[in-house]
């Protein structure tokens, strides 16, 4: 199962716009190696959208498969601004 992102009183949009950085679907996949950050890919699905955390190299693929064309947004976050929503983001 995944983590995702839905903050309370804020939107998903606004919560990545205040603690990340947008970066690109390249720069997503070098994130993994710095460690300090993780990368979070904000999926429209047509009527909502989804800030998914992409805490391991399944979960990223998972968000890169090729035939999935819903618009993708992706952003580095720091490890310490995700524990609320994905408790594991400091190992």
């Amino acid at each position: 199962m995944g983590y995702y992102i839905n903050p309370h009183g804020v939107s998903k949009e606004a919560w990545l716009i205040e603690n990340g950085v947008h970066i690109s679907e390249t720069e997503a996949r070098s994130v993994f190696d710095e460690g300090s950050d993780l990368p979070v890919c904000l999926v429209d699905n047509g009527i909502f959208t989804a800030a998914a955390v992409a805490y391991d190299t399944r979960e990223f693929q998972a968000f890169t498969l090729p035939d999935d064309d819903r618009p993708k947004y992706w952003f580095r976050v720091p490890r310490e601004k995700l524990i609320e929503f994905y408790p594991g983001a400091m190992s």
